[in-house]
Formats: C-alpha cells, sequence, structure tokens
C-alpha cells in the first residue's frame, strides 16, 4: 500500500508536526517518516492507519491524489490562498460526512434565512444581529459558550487547526447546507467572534460561494464583523454598560469585567463602542494601540476558559450506529478515534438506553 508521497508530508506539515513528533505518535523513527515522505519505503497497513488518525484525515485521503473540491463544495475564507488543495480536500470530507450522518439519523443542520445584501450596511448589521439573538433565544443575556450554542441550534460547527492566519471560514452548498470551520488553535474570543463573523456570510452572503472573490471582499468583511459584534454585544447593552464613560477613557478593569461577562475581546468591545458612538475613532485607536503595546497584537488577559467539547457530532453518529446505518470502522473514521474506543462508547450508550 503507497500513499502518494507528497500528501503525507503535505498532511504532517499542515498538523504542525515534525517528522520526528509524527515518529513518536506512530512509534517510529524520523527515518522511518523520512523515507515514507520520499517513496524510498511504504507504511504497513496497520502503520498506514494509525498514520491517517495521527493527521486527523480519512485513510483514502492518503491513497487518492488530492483534487480541489471547489466544485463539490465551495468556501469562503478570510485569508483563501493560505488553504492549499490538502487542506481543502480534508475540510470537504468533514463537512461531507456531517452531512452524511444528519441524513441517516434524520436532524438535518439549521441555518437562519439568506438575507442577501451588497455592500456594507452598519445598521442592517445591528438588525440582523438582534434577530439572530432572538433566534438564539438569548434575549439581552451574555451569550456564553458560543460554539455550543450554535450547535444547539443545529448548525454545523467544527473545530479545526488552520493556518494562524486564518480565523476560520465557512462552506455552503444546496445539497450539504452550511457548516462553520474555526481555528482551534486561537484564543476563545476568538473562536467566538469567528463563528458569529461567518455565520454572518452564510446570512447575507449565501449566493457568494464559490465566486471567485473581488474588491468588494473588504464590503463582506465589515458586514461580517459588524455583525458578529452586534450579537455579541448588541447596542443597547453596550450603551447601558459605558454609558458613565461616553466619550471617555475606558478603564481597562472594565473592559477585562465586560470580557470575562460577555465572552468578547476588549478590542471588540472598544469597536463596538465606537460604532454607537459611545467614543470617538482617534480614542478608540489610542486604547487599541495600548493594548497591542501591553499584550502584542494578538493576545490579552484575562484568558478565557476553553469552549466545551462540541458533542453535536458525536452525539449522531452513535445514533447512526444504534440504528445500524453506520459501520463501527467508519465512525471511527468520521470521529478520528480507535474503533476500540468506538465500541467501548457504544456499550455506554447501549447501557444508558437500557437505564432510560
Amino acid at each position: 500500500m503507497a500513499a502518494e508521497v507528497k500528501q503525507i508530508r503535505a498532511y504532517r506539515e499542515q498538523a504542525s508536526l515534525s517528522q520526528e513528533e509524527l515518529g513518536t505518535l506512530l512509534g517510529v523513527t524520523r527515518q522511518t517518516i523520512s523515507a515514507w515522505e520520499k517513496g524510498d519505503r511504504a507504511p504497513s497497513l496497520e502503520q498506514f492507519s494509525k498514520l491517517a488518525r495521527a493527521l486527523n484525515i480519512p485513510m483514502d485521503l492518503l491513497l487518492e491524489k488530492t483534487e480541489d473540491p471547489g466544485t463539490s463544495l465551495l468556501f469562503r475564507a478570510d485569508n483563501p490562498e493560505s488553504l492549499g488543495p490538502e487542506l481543502r480536500a480534508l475540510l470537504a470530507r468533514k463537512s461531507q460526512d456531517y452531512a452524511s450522518v444528519e441524513k441517516m439519523t434524520g436532524e438535518l443542520s439549521a441555518l437562519p434565512p439568506s438575507h442577501n445584501l451588497e455592500g456594507y450596511d452598519p445598521l442592517l448589521s445591528e438588525a440582523m444581529g438582534r434577530e439572530i439573538r432572538d433566534w438564539l433565544g438569548v434575549e439581552q443575556a451574555p451569550l456564553g459558550d458560543v460554539l455550543s450554542l450554535l450547535e444547539e441550534k443545529g448548525i454545523k460547527v467544527i473545530l479545526h487547526s488552520l493556518p494562524s492566519e486564518v480565523s476560520g471560514l465557512s462552506a455552503y452548498t444546496e445539497e450539504l447546507g452550511g457548516v462553520i470551520f474555526v481555528n482551534a488553535e486561537h484564543p476563545t474570543e476568538r473562536k467566538y467572534f469567528t463563528a458569529l463573523h461567518e455565520l454572518g456570510h452564510l446570512i447575507f452572503h449565501r449566493r457568494e460561494y464559490g465566486k471567485p472573490q473581488s474588491g468588494k471582499d473588504r464590503e463582506k468583511e465589515s458586514t461580517a464583523n459588524h455583525f458578529a459584534g452586534a450579537i455579541l454585544m448588541p447596542r443597547n447593552v453596550i450603551e447601558k454598560e459605558l454609558r458613565g464613560y461616553r466619550k471617555q477613557w475606558i478603564p481597562e478593569p472594565l473592559l477585562q469585567d465586560l470580557k470575562l461577562r460577555y465572552q468578547i475581546s476588549m478590542r471588540t468591545i472598544l469597536i463596538r463602542a465606537h460604532q454607537v458612538g459611545m467614543i470617538l475613532p482617534s480614542q478608540k485607536r489610542l486604547q487599541y494601540d495600548a493594548l497591542d503595546k501591553k499584550y502584542g497584537t494578538t493576545k490579552e488577559d484575562p484568558v478565557l476558559p476553553p469552549p466545551k467539547t462540541l458533542r453535536r457530532l458525536e452525539k449522531l453518529v452513535y445514533q447512526a450506529l444504534l440504528k445500524e446505518e453506520v459501520t463501527t470502522s467508519r465512525a471511527a473514521e468520521i470521529l478520528n478515534k480507535p474503533l476500540v474506543e468506538i465500541h467501548r462508547e457504544l456499550n455506554n450508550w447501549l447501557e444508558e438506553g437500557d437505564e432510560s
């Protein structure tokens, strides 16, 4: 069994693993990994299975020539040139697997209605933010764990390691519906903002998936950003929270308190304060610069706790197993878990069913 040489290396680098680190995971030497990548040797069937699991990819992606799935699954990304064909193929497969399990169990994903928008309309972004909060059932309360909240509404959300410069992306087809990918390596507040940003694209720009990106993309990004901020911290909420600091310097302890309560970055709070007219652009820039100087451009304190583990796909897979709609080996591939773990967890599901 010989996997295509370039793809082993490409998927290893995509997983941010050195040859030595991958060898340690598989119980082989760095020289063995190098030989596989050069095509001098091929992994055994058992090694091949472990290799796919270590790289978090289906086995057949290593067996087949990778082709850009653009014709079958349409993507939007904030940095599309960072998405190589191997990564696009892997994300397409994850989307297709998720949709196939939904179909087996009869629990199809949900999306809010499409509202096609040309250009950037701040008022519409605010209004749609309010509508989506109503749709999520949170009224004026802090959202909490955004990823779990979206999952509870039936939206496909997948956490996956992406290039550091890519916060997330989304994909859509009429057949498979929408799916949101979020960079698993980014801070919690950025994950939440990214998920809502991509939801904005799925609402406002659903007709644009798969089309070449143009000079208007900046307006699309502004719309999705404003929409995400308006959901995390609506106008009336930020006006209430900052009513004593209109056109004044907002103390960092207050920003930190708001961050903890609303699960939103201090920088996004400043942007929202500017968007609703609480502070001037010059003040926003000065406070932004102060945060950059203190924490760097990508970090800030306090650090939010990580989101809960996403469970919707796992739940649907075990439902499909119980209905004998999917094999245990296929379930192991979809969930990227060893067969022994699938059997153990399936027994737990069976026991829980007997007790109920």
